[in-house]
């Protein structure tokens, strides 16, 4: 499933990269103006208007991996009405609050608070998504349809870093050569900007990817199955009995005509 996740989201990025990076260059930017709007004047309403950007801007990946159409309007989704804002505040704030619980746990706590982040993953998409879910049940139902999927998503968020890293050394490297060097620092530096600019997208998308395949999975289509050659010789006897059986041929004609198929 790992691999099928990765392979999904990254097709998925190249149907809509430039899109996706203005919206997510939007968010960046409005998450700024509101922490120093709103974090100086008020604290608590700088971290709640950056939690609401931020749940919306994990259903843009969402909505992208779904293959719908994202607009910058999108980033507003939390905002709409009071009960939705209430619902994401509320719902992100009790997630938060129980990962920090668990980092405070001595030695062992960030290790716990690390599981937890990924057992809570879907709390966002559960949030939105699902109103039917009780808002301190979300982090419950997120715990429960992760079981079994955690190493995975760990694994979707590490490897993509680890294969940038690898070609990233190996360029590295060869950017040492002599006049040939060149090209490969050249080619290493583009490395370095489209990283920056469309790994936090891949990785959103990658999240979105393993809620819906997770909570949504499509099935594969069974191939169907390839009927079997029949042998002619076993066809035309069966023929012959059945013209036996209804009085056409008698007994020493159907023997007659057995040994001559069977070339007796």
């Amino acid at each position: 499933m790992l691999f099928k996740v990765l392979g999904k989201a990254f097709a998925k990025l190249m149907e809509k990269p430039i899109r996706l990076w203005g919206i997510s260059l939007l968010y960046g930017l409005l998450s700024v103006v509101a922490s120093c709007l709103c974090g100086f004047a008020i604290p608590g309403l700088g971290i709640a208007v950056g939690l609401l950007l931020s749940t919306s801007m994990t259903m843009v990946y969402l909505h992208g991996y779904r293959g719908e159409k994202v607009m910058a309007v999108h980033l507003f989704d939390c905002f709409k009405d009071w009960a939705t804002i209430k619902r994401v505040l509320c719902g992100m704030a009790w997630m938060t609050l129980w990962i920090f619980l668990w980092a405070l746990i001595p030695i062992v706590g960030i290790v716990f608070a690390i599981i937890r982040t990924y057992e809570y993953r879907f709390t966002p998409y559960i949030l939105v998504h699902e109103p039917d879910v009780a808002i301190t049940d979300a982090i419950k139902v997120s715990k429960e349809r992760t079981k079994g999927y955690k190493g995975k998503m760990f694994w979707g968020d590490v490897l993509p870093g680890v294969f940038i890293g690898v070609a990233a050394l190996l360029l590295a490297l060869l950017a040492q050569i002599p006049y040939a060097g060149i090209l490969f620092s050249i080619i290493l530096v583009l490395v370095y900007i489209a990283t920056f600019l469309f790994l936090p997208l891949y990785q959103g998308l990658v999240r979105a990817a393993f809620y819906e395949e997770i909570t949504n999975p499509t099935e594969e289509p069974e191939p169907e199955p390839v009927p079997a050659e029949e042998d002619p010789t076993a066809a035309k006897l069966q023929s012959l009995k059945k013209l036996l059986d209804d009085g056409i041929l008698t007994q020493e004609e159907f023997d007659a005509k057995k040994q001559q198929i069977l070339g007796l």
